[in-house]
């Protein structure tokens, strides 16, 4: 360490504070960046530097301040964030903090990356309450042997207390570390891949300055980092500040057996004594004294992670504190009423804070305007410091404003039930049926009704007037087919509600269903105004039936099928020949145009009942070469050729080969007329599924 240190940890680094969720939230002026900027710190940069080739003109100091950039002054909000020139080692906000400061940054990527310090100030005035100050720090100061000067020249963090006058206070808590030079134990080497110089940077260290010598007078927190004066080495801090009272906590309360003791937090060790000062009772931050004699003195000494000491003393004392206050309407038209103290203790003070249904008020008396009139629950919680004793009490306190005074309700009434109106803001109501409850039911139209509102002790409200009318009749209808064919599903639609409820459960304005049964749904219009209507939905079977078509192949000679359907049932028939022929009925005759292409013919047949349930069939009628059974091949035009376009192959009864091709078969054998008789054929083709088919037969030859 260089110079005097004072304060229990001074960081020279960005500044990133985070609240933590057990510290308790008094006078706080963002000392802990708690609104997430840096409201209430001054931020400073500078240039700096000692390297040779450096004109003097590029040196300047902190005259004025700036406000903090984003980049060398930046708050930290993301909680799992990590620092990357660690490693990923670092977390960038400590456990229980929800933001920090970072001061500083890695200056690679700067246009001309030299030189750069910078700092953040925070001026606080000292009293009962922030007595203690703990500060959390992390720094990350590049590693930098090569410098002659080492004082001067490497990275370098510094946290600094400063007096009203601006001296430095003389406190074990200020902190000053350069890179190498000076660092200790705790410090820690990372070796980033992607560069020569080693990073050296300490984990999140917890320290504390004891401020009671300066209550009643201004104190200025400094943070500092800076890059080496002589390269391009950078050095920056994460940082985050908090306060407390200085005192230790003694929780004794009205009806306990034991009392614990709390020392402040943010020490690393704890040393508990007693009267005697020599035998030790404890070594934690509380000490749990069981069947304690009041006026016993009890001593703790705290040490920081930066071995600053801290000693408080203790006496025992049971504390009594009994909460209580009494009320008064201030009048019958503002609203307002006065809140006065009556709280009391044995020992110590005495800290209030006021639960006013609306809001929370800290002093000790006060007068208070409710939002709204009528009774209130108010409730007083004593703090009752040093100790952690609490008592607590509420009470029905009453305000009054004629403005106020007034009914909920809906003044229109849906056809055949009634409406019910309650009355707000005062203590009790008349009706102008007569009735004095706070809550009426109305069914009848009617222009002549008032209200009147009264408080406890005489005041009385403006006339309310006010009218009960019926709400008019209006349309709610509920559409859908009444039959659901077997496996099908159906839209269900209501209409005219602004709201639907169904008895499926569904919300929505229509419903899909897929079973028969009753539906029900409920419909409210706007007012609230419900309607209920009812479809019983018949469930349908699909029509059984079955059919043919035959022959099921066809040529062009033998080109016409025969269609037939039958069923138990009385049904409908729709026929598809898939030629772009349709039909009606149960049976028909069909002829077929062909030409000489191979295909099937896709034949499709619908049934449907009464209900228009149907059920869709389907079959297919197949083209087949047509194969004369007797050719002429006597060079008339018909018939001269036997199957042109196959691939065939012609032979005699004695296995003698008298044609093989495509060309069709024109009766010749080796040039001469082939004797008429009796021949067999094989026949090859190609189907329309592009399957290889094969027949055989015979074929008789006439002259």
């Amino acid at each position: 360490m260089r110079g005097p240190v004072s304060f229990f940890f001074l960081v020279s680094f960005l500044v990133v504070f985070c609240v933590p969720l057990n510290a308790q939230q008094v006078g706080r002026e963002n000392i802990g960046f708690e609104s997430g900027d840096f409201d209430g710190w001054v931020g400073y940069q500078w240039r700096y530097s000692t390297a040779s080739d450096v004109p003097s003109s590029f040196n300047t100091t902190p005259a004025a301040a700036v406000i903090p950039t984003s980049r060398r002054h930046v708050i930290i909000s993301d909680k799992s964030a990590y620092d990357a020139n660690t490693g990923g080692a670092l977390k960038m906000i400590p456990d229980g903090y929800n933001y920090s400061a970072r001061l500083g940054c890695e200056i690679s990527r700067d246009a001309s990356p030299r030189c750069w310090q910078q700092s953040l100030r925070y001026t606080m005035k000292v009293d009962e309450s922030n007595a203690f100050l703990l500060m959390k720090f992390a720094c990350v100061l590049q590693y930098s042997t090569s410098h002659d000067n080492i004082s001067e020249m490497e990275p370098h963090f510094q946290l600094t207390l400063y007096d009203r006058d601006d001296n430095t206070i003389d406190d074990c808590s200020n902190y000053d570390v350069f890179s190498s030079g000076n660092m200790d134990a705790e410090f820690q080497t990372y070796a980033p891949t992607e560069a020569h110089t080693p990073v050296k940077w300490r984990d999140w260290t917890t320290v504390g300055a004891d401020l009671s010598a300066y209550i009643g007078q201004d104190i200025t927190i400094e943070f500092l980092t800076a890059d080496c004066t002589g390269h391009y080495h950078y050095g920056y801090a994460y940082f985050v500040v908090d306060y407390m009272p200085l005192y230790i906590t003694v929780d004794y309360c009205t009806d306990d057996s034991h009392a614990t003791l709390e020392a402040p937090d943010g020490f690393q060790t704890y040393q508990w004594l007693h009267d005697d000062k020599t035998t030790i009772v404890g070594e934690a931050q509380d000490l749990l004294v069981e069947n304690p004699n009041e006026g016993d003195l009890y001593y703790c000494t705290m040490e920081s992670e930066t071995g600053c000491e801290v000693s408080l003393s203790s006496t025992i004392a049971r504390y009594e504190p009994q909460a209580g206050f009494s009320w008064n309407k201030i009048d019958c038209e503002s609203n307002e009423v006065e809140f006065i103290n009556e709280s009391s203790t044995n020992n110590g003070s005495l800290k209030y804070s006021w639960d006013l249904e609306d809001t929370i008020l800290t002093q000790e008396s006060l007068i208070h305007k409710f939002a709204t009139s009528g009774l209130h629950k108010v409730g007083l919680i004593i703090y009752n410091p040093p100790s952690g004793c609490t008592d607590t009490i509420y009470k029905t306190v009453e305000s009054f404003s004629p403005a106020l005074v007034g009914f909920h309700g809906d003044t229109t009434y849906c056809p055949d039930l009634e409406t019910e109106l309650t009355a707000y803001g005062a203590y009790s109501y008349e009706w102008s049926t007569g009735a004095l409850s706070p809550s009426l039911s109305f069914r009848a139209p009617e222009n002549k009704y008032w209200l009147l509102g009264f408080s406890s002790d005489g005041c009385i409200s403006d006339t309310s007037f006010f009218s009960i009318s019926e709400e008019p009749d209006w349309h709610f209808e509920l559409a859908g087919d009444s039959n659901l064919c077997t496996g099908d599903t159906d839209t269900l639609s209501a209409f005219g509600a602004v709201d639907y409820d169904w008895s499926t459960g569904s919300s929505n304005a229509n419903i899909n269903i897929s079973s028969g049964g009753t539906y029900n749904v409920t419909g409210k219009n706007a007012r609230g105004c419900e309607k209920e209507l009812s479809i019983d939905v018949l469930e349908v079977k699909n029509p059984e039936f079955d059919f043919s078509v035959s022959p099921a192949t066809i040529n062009k000679r033998y080109n016409v099928v025969d269609c037939v359907a039958s069923s138990d049932s009385n049904l409908i028939y729709n026929w598809n020949m898939g030629d772009g022929t349709t039909s009606i009925g149960s049976q028909f005759t069909h002829s077929y145009t062909l030409s000489s292409e191979l295909k099937a013919f896709p034949v499709n047949i619908m049934a449907s009942n009464d209900a228009g349930c149907f059920t869709k069939k389907a079959t297919e009628v197949i083209v087949e070469p047509f194969v004369p059974n007797v050719f002429t091949p006597n060079n008339d035009g018909i018939n001269d050729l036997f199957m042109p376009g196959y691939d065939i192959e012609v032979f005699d009864r004695h296995g003698v080969i008298f044609y093989t091709g495509r060309e069709g078969w024109d009766g010749y054998y080796q040039g001469k007329p082939a004797d008429p008789d009796t021949y067999f054929y094989v026949l090859r083709y190609i189907d329309f599924d592009e399957n290889s088919q094969v027949r055989k037969g015979y074929i008789t030859l006439v002259r």
